[in-house]
């Protein structure tokens, strides 16, 4: 599994409100597919996330333009490369997609006909994005931005925008919640991700990081670039098009350029060091507003051709898929996340557990990508993430030093390695015939030690001419009352 789809699948298998990294909400639906679907579950999510959102732009192109156009519309979303290669991995991004497009229905929806269940399910989505990721204020902010200019004065007199801010309130208050009690742990987070531009960043260089942020998303529409340029003959020119923008069209519009303002103004004016990947989910509508410049006369012909064009890119980028998913690491004799020896990991792990100790496996510690990967192919031990104790609220002193954990991290990585809680137990070493040797840890605690193996696995790479295997060192930390005997 990637990264982050390893480390969602596990946050979610404890349920919390909030991670110390993002609100909670996909890390539950990650977790969810996983124990429902196995390991192909988040790749079925990420795919069912993109149908959903394609078909939510094709209702909302139906409201506006003709339903061929809202067809060709939703397909054409699919020239946006974030909805391709991106896709194989499920994260916060992703889950974004049709919580962005829901978003821009349903305001629509909402100014248009100003019904009550239209506000209702603004304020639900709204909530259920934040849930999500924070990035969705992104849009939020224009929204609101909109409904306070003077022409929706009268809208605001009325309680239903009212009604929908609360809803979302309300969806978001367990989280807020959470936030309060830890310290608003994701917010520190996201802080340090939009400062992190590298030591030789300057802050004048943050400040432009815009730049290189607008360029990324103009690579992500390359292919519908490409593709409109091939049939620009077919499309109409800007001034007829203006002259025939249905009443709603400049909503969309608005709502498609607002948030990437938003964010170039963070940018400039705060110093916030944008991501490229920030912008995966702001691009809904681009595939829906392209299909609109297709001239009304020569509209069969032109949404043949633009439905070849894209049958074309989207095979060139399922090839590319493939051959990246399996020759990859053998082509670059250096794996990615996807090709590491997930299952020769994990059953090392478990193996070297069970041979040590009578009692289940309860916790995994160390490097969090290694301590992701075996716990979610060993029943699911909670993990202990390296670094402040905050970071993993469900672990604490006493249950460690009760079912004891199991640390790893890759040869050379040790000192990255931070576990405070194991700072107020006491250890003791062991040779490998099981002789205490010497005791180390804290003297404040007055719980019994755990006893302490240590080795190292070597596990062979899938790509044979690979240099050398990968080294993995442990550390088992084994309750007393769980030891087994050596033989």
């Amino acid at each position: 599994m990637p990264f982050d789809v390893s480390e969602g699948i596990n946050w979610g298998s404890e349920w919390q409100w909030g991670y110390y990294k993002h609100p909670p909400f996909s890390s539950w639906v990650l977790y969810s597919f996983y124990k429902l679907f196995g390991h192909i579950g988040p790749y079925l999510l990420s795919q069912l996330y993109i149908l959903l959102t394609l078909f939510l732009v094709y209702q909302l192109g139906k409201k506006l333009w003709s339903p061929s156009i809202a067809l060709l519309g939703s397909v054409l979303t699919l020239a946006i490369i974030y909805y391709t290669y991106p896709s194989l991995e499920f994260n916060h991004n992703i889950a974004q997609f049709p919580i962005w497009a829901g978003l821009y229905l349903v305001f629509y929806q909402a100014l248009t006909h100003n019904r009550l269940k239209d506000w209702l399910l603004l304020g639900v989505l709204g909530g259920l994005g934040m849930l999500t990721k924070y990035s969705v204020i992104f849009l939020l902010l224009p929204m609101a931005l909109y409904l306070v200019l003077p022409k929706q004065w009268p809208l605001l007199k009325q309680p239903q925008p009212w009604i929908a801010a609360f809803v979302m309130l309300a969806v978001f208050a367990p989280h807020l919640y959470w936030l309060v009690m830890h310290d608003w742990l994701p917010l520190g987070y996201a802080n340090g991700r939009s400062h992190d531009t590298g030591e030789a960043a300057s802050n004048i260089k943050r400040h432009f990081s815009w730049l290189s942020f607008i360029g990324a998303q103009i690579v992500a529409h390359i292919p519908l670039i490409i593709i409109l340029i091939l049939n620009r003959k077919r499309l109409v020119s800007i001034s007829t098009y203006k002259h025939n923008l249905p009443v709603g069209a400049p909503l969309l519009w608005y709502l498609w350029v607002t948030p990437i303002i938003v964010l170039v103004v963070l940018s400039l004016v705060f110093g916030i060091g944008l991501r490229d990947l920030w912008g995966m989910p702001m691009w809904g509508l681009s595939g829906l507003l392209a299909a609109s410049f297709v001239a009304p006369a020569a509209h069969a012909f032109t949404a043949v051709r633009l439905r070849k064009s894209l049958v074309i890119w989207l095979t060139l980028a399922t090839a590319l898929m493939l051959v990246y998913v399996s020759f990859g690491d053998k082509i670059r004799h250096k794996p990615s996340r996807m090709q590491w020896p997930e299952q020769a990991l994990a059953v090392q792990a478990h193996n070297t557990w069970q041979n040590m100790s009578s009692c289940p496996l309860n916790s995994v510690s160390g490097d969090r990508w290694l301590g992701a990967l075996v716990a979610m192919n060993n029943g699911f031990p909670s993990q202990m993430i390296s670094g402040p104790a905050s970071h993993s609220p469900w672990m604490n002193a006493k249950r460690v030093q009760q079912y004891g954990t199991l640390a790893m991290w890759q040869d050379g990585d040790d000192q990255d390695i931070m576990l405070p809680l194991l700072d107020e137990i006491i250890t003791t070493d062991t040779d490998a015939v099981g002789n205490v040797n010497n005791s180390v840890g804290s003297d404040k605690s007055n719980l019994s030690p755990l006893v302490k193996h240590q080795g190292q696995w070597q596990i062979a790479w899938r790509d044979t001419k690979a240099n050398k295997p990968l080294a993995i060192n442990w550390i088992a930390y084994v309750p007393s009352h769980c030891l087994k005997l050596p033989q």
